[in-house]
Protein backbone atom coordinates (compact mmCIF):
# COMPACT_ATOMS: atom_id res chain seq x y z
CA UNK A 1 0.00 0.00 0.00
CA UNK A 2 2.73 2.55 0.80
CA UNK A 3 4.47 1.88 -2.37
CA UNK A 4 1.20 2.84 -4.54
CA UNK A 5 0.69 5.86 -2.14
CA UNK A 6 4.83 6.54 -2.30
CA UNK A 7 4.51 6.65 -6.85
CA UNK A 8 1.14 9.19 -5.61
CA UNK A 9 2.55 11.47 -3.44
CA UNK A 10 4.55 13.60 -5.80
CA UNK A 11 1.16 14.43 -7.88
CA UNK A 12 -1.22 14.65 -4.89
CA UNK A 13 1.26 17.20 -3.60
CA UNK A 14 1.13 19.06 -6.91
CA UNK A 15 -2.51 19.43 -7.31
CA UNK A 16 -2.65 20.42 -3.63
CA UNK A 17 0.03 23.39 -4.07
CA UNK A 18 -1.35 24.47 -7.20
CA UNK A 19 -2.35 27.74 -5.61
CA UNK A 20 0.34 28.40 -3.14
CA UNK A 21 2.82 28.83 -6.15
CA UNK A 22 4.52 32.27 -5.09
CA UNK A 23 7.62 33.79 -7.96
CA UNK A 24 10.80 33.01 -6.43
CA UNK A 25 11.90 36.41 -8.60
CA UNK A 26 9.79 39.75 -9.03
CA UNK A 27 10.54 42.32 -11.20
CA UNK A 28 10.86 46.16 -9.93
CA UNK A 29 9.56 48.51 -11.65
CA UNK A 30 13.09 51.57 -11.06
CA UNK A 31 11.00 54.81 -12.13
CA UNK A 32 14.35 56.50 -12.76
CA UNK A 33 13.15 58.97 -15.11
CA UNK A 34 15.27 62.01 -16.44
CA UNK A 35 17.33 62.51 -12.75
CA UNK A 36 21.12 62.78 -13.57
CA UNK A 37 23.41 61.27 -10.53
CA UNK A 38 24.24 63.82 -7.93
CA UNK A 39 22.80 67.16 -9.90
CA UNK A 40 25.41 66.77 -12.73
CA UNK A 41 23.85 68.73 -15.69
CA UNK A 42 24.71 66.77 -19.28
CA UNK A 43 24.40 69.21 -22.10
CA UNK A 44 24.81 68.53 -25.39
CA UNK A 45 27.17 71.24 -26.29
CA UNK A 46 26.92 73.64 -29.42
CA UNK A 47 27.51 72.24 -33.11
CA UNK A 48 30.99 73.60 -33.49
CA UNK A 49 32.55 71.78 -30.32
CA UNK A 50 30.78 68.92 -32.04
CA UNK A 51 32.19 69.25 -35.33
CA UNK A 52 35.90 71.21 -34.09
CA UNK A 53 35.95 67.63 -32.10
CA UNK A 54 35.24 65.84 -34.88
CA UNK A 55 38.01 67.26 -36.54
CA UNK A 56 40.52 67.36 -34.29
CA UNK A 57 40.06 63.68 -33.86
CA UNK A 58 40.04 62.98 -37.23
CA UNK A 59 44.11 64.68 -37.16
CA UNK A 60 44.93 62.78 -34.45
CA UNK A 61 44.22 60.00 -35.87
CA UNK A 62 45.52 60.76 -38.72
CA UNK A 63 48.67 61.26 -37.53
CA UNK A 64 49.28 58.62 -35.77
CA UNK A 65 47.94 56.54 -38.30
CA UNK A 66 50.22 57.96 -41.24
CA UNK A 67 53.40 57.84 -39.07
CA UNK A 68 52.61 54.13 -38.13
CA UNK A 69 53.04 53.23 -41.60
CA UNK A 70 55.21 55.35 -43.35
CA UNK A 71 57.84 55.99 -40.25
CA UNK A 72 57.63 51.95 -38.79
CA UNK A 73 60.78 51.80 -37.71
CA UNK A 74 60.68 54.18 -35.02
CA UNK A 75 58.60 51.44 -33.34
CA UNK A 76 59.93 48.95 -33.96
CA UNK A 77 63.97 48.58 -35.08
CA UNK A 78 64.06 45.78 -37.74
CA UNK A 79 67.97 46.20 -38.06
CA UNK A 80 70.21 44.53 -35.32
CA UNK A 81 72.94 47.58 -33.80
CA UNK A 82 76.35 46.96 -35.20
CA UNK A 83 79.01 45.75 -31.91
CA UNK A 84 81.07 48.83 -30.76
CA UNK A 85 83.88 47.59 -30.44
CA UNK A 86 84.19 46.44 -33.96
CA UNK A 87 83.97 49.93 -35.01
CA UNK A 88 87.10 52.03 -36.75
CA UNK A 89 87.96 55.36 -35.16
CA UNK A 90 87.04 56.82 -38.41
CA UNK A 91 83.61 55.63 -38.72
CA UNK A 92 83.04 56.94 -34.84
CA UNK A 93 84.04 60.32 -35.68
CA UNK A 94 87.37 60.18 -33.23
CA UNK A 95 89.94 62.28 -34.82
CA UNK A 96 93.68 60.74 -36.23
CA UNK A 97 96.34 60.73 -33.71
CA UNK A 98 98.74 63.63 -35.13
CA UNK A 99 102.59 62.60 -33.84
Amino acid sequence: MSLIFGRLRPIVTTLVRQNKIVALQQNSIRNSGDITYRGHVVSKGTKFTHYSGELLSFFLWYWILYHCWYDFDHLFHDSHFPDVKKLTNEELGIPPDDE
